[in-house]
């Protein structure tokens, strides 16, 4: 479990960075998403992520930061199908106004974070 939890951290530190170097790859994706159900899709992904970090935080040497991503993973993505597709198209182009590096600086520190907790 931790070894999966070690994976998924690299593959967020490897977006970051992606998202550092080539800040146009974040507005592709989110015209993907915003297609059809892949919104859906994307937050399922996302909450069985959470979900699976949250059982795998016990056998974590810091458990309580795997518990917490993982728990803000969790209700984003089960919130993600509370709320209506058009409230969720409109935060997605909220989202893609913001500045692109930054996002990729946090989701670099997010990923740093899980994989020394790990």
């Amino acid at each position: 479990m931790v070894l999966i939890v070690k994976l998924l951290s690299i593959a967020i530190i490897i977006y970051g960075c992606l998202l550092m170097l080539r800040p146009g790859i974040l507005k592709k994706v989110l015209e993907y998403i915003k297609e059809g159900n892949r919104a859906y899709i994307a937050s399922g992904i996302k909450a069985v992520v959470g979900i699976f970090f949250m059982i795998a935080a016990s056998k974590c040497s810091i458990p309580w930061i795997i518990l917490f991503f993982g728990a803000l993973a969790a209700l984003s993505g089960i919130a993600a199908f509370v709320i209506k597709k058009k409230v969720m198209v409109q935060i997605l182009e909220w989202a893609e106004k913001k500045p692109v590096r930054a996002v990729g600086v946090i989701a670099l520190i997010m990923g740093v974070l899980l994989a020394l907790a790990a």
